[in-house]
């Protein structure tokens, strides 16, 4: 049970560095290049808010993309439509005055989007998701999150500090 116990601790600790460092180095980023969307190591990840990409990609899940130069056919890409960031599949790639657009559409949707995407507007490649993160994160940034998230650390940092007995 204390190596159990150990283990826990320790990962504990090193999830809360490593959330720390990423959290400042993403609010970093956004201080000093606010129209630009952090990144960490080159990837990028953003939270799914719709169903449009469903079943590959669920409303709640958490998309990491990599900038990519080569962008085919089939590929999941994340781009700024508006005043978002949609991750939606190319459909088709079309030429115009040397330079290429997409066509892009939701795998749940039966039409493809009104925009053509140009590669200034990508924001990276599809690589991987994280399956719900993003409804969790969500429900932290609200008022009743964010008193969880308090009495959960709290607890744990409690609990962490508290000396064992010994027998």
């Amino acid at each position: 049970m204390k190596l159990i116990k150990k283990i826990a601790k320790i990962l504990f600790w090193i999830i809360l560095v490593f959330t720390t460092l990423y959290s400042t180095f993403i609010i970093i980023q956004k201080l000093f290049w606010k129209d630009k969307t952090p990144t960490f190591m080159g990837y990028k990840n953003f939270i799914v808010l719709t169903g449009s990409m469903n079943p590959t990609i669920n409303e709640g899940d958490i998309v990491i993309v990599k900038a990519e130069a080569d962008i085919q056919k089939g590929d999941i890409i994340a781009f700024k439509a508006q005043n978002s960031i949609v991750t939606h599949r190319v459909v088709e790639i079309k030429k115009e005055a040397d330079k290429d657009f997409y066509i892009t559409k939701g795998d749940a949707n039966s039409s493809t989007d009104i925009e053509l995407i140009s590669k200034e507007d990508i924001e990276g490649k599809y690589c991987f998701k994280i399956p719900i993160l993003g409804n969790i994160i969500l429900f932290f940034q609200k008022p009743i999150g964010a008193v969880v998230l308090f009495l959960i650390l709290g607890t744990l940092l409690l609990l962490s500090l508290k000396p064992e007995k010994n027998n």
